[in-house]
């Protein structure tokens, strides 16, 4: 565990993201985060999808994909995660970067780094101490759990409207004030770029995104 941690720490680590663009996606279930994504995707960016991530180990580990908060399933193994790295997400997704892409010659990097979804305070801080931007994105509950229900995984396709809510608040951590628990509320007034994504038209909201976050060029 101390070779984790002090990887991150150690100041080459940080002086080898110089340069590169980074920015961290946070948002509520539903609201469009992997629509950002691969909109990053597209447009050149390395993408480290933290929701993947998760749900990859928590199904080997436990079978299940339930997520609602530091006691769900994907918020305990999120959480173990983030014991070892105060910066959580947003620091695995840095070394994967650094491991995979910081060693290649400049002309065969991607664009930059895109990180999602940041659900702590912890995260959020180390992704702006990187000079990152913070991107968070929300819409209206009930148009966040119908595209929750339409995307089709195992656990979710069968969630209630009442459960989904129930989860949404745990994520939501009002009265968090450990940086390394689930604590969205906060994140989401830390953001850099904040958006709505409410409507139907998923071709709009990324034409907006794109000019909001200055990707248009």
């Amino acid at each position: 565990m101390g070779l984790h941690n002090e990887l991150v720490h150690d100041p080459r680590f940080k002086q080898a993201f110089e340069g590169v663009e980074l920015f961290g996606v946070a948002g509520s279930n539903g609201s469009g985060k992997d629509t950002l994504l691969a909109m990053f995707a597209e447009l050149g960016y390395f993408v480290f999808n933290t929701g993947d991530s998760l749900r990859q180990i928590t199904t080997a580990v436990m079978g299940t994909t339930q997520r609602g908060g530091n006691d769900s399933p994907t918020g305990r193994i999120a959480n173990a995660q983030r014991a070892v790295y105060p910066g959580g997400m947003v620091s695995l997704g840095m070394i994967d970067y650094w491991a995979r892409i910081l060693h290649m010659p400049p002309e065969l990097r991607p664009r930059g780094l895109a990180i999602g979804s940041i659900r702590a305070v912890g995260e959020a801080k180390t992704l702006q101490e990187f000079g990152g931007k913070l991107i968070c994105v929300d819409a209206d509950p009930q148009a966040r759990y119908e595209r929750v229900v339409s995307r089709g995984r195992a656990y979710e396709s069968r969630i209630s409207f009442e459960q989904f809510i129930a989860e949404d608040d745990a994520e939501m951590g009002v009265s968090e004030t450990d940086p390394t628990k689930f604590g969205l509320a906060q994140v989401m007034k830390m953001a850099d770029i904040s958006l709505d994504n409410s409507g139907e038209d998923v071709g709009k909201f990324v034409a907006f995104a794109r000019q909001k976050v200055g990707l248009d060029g």
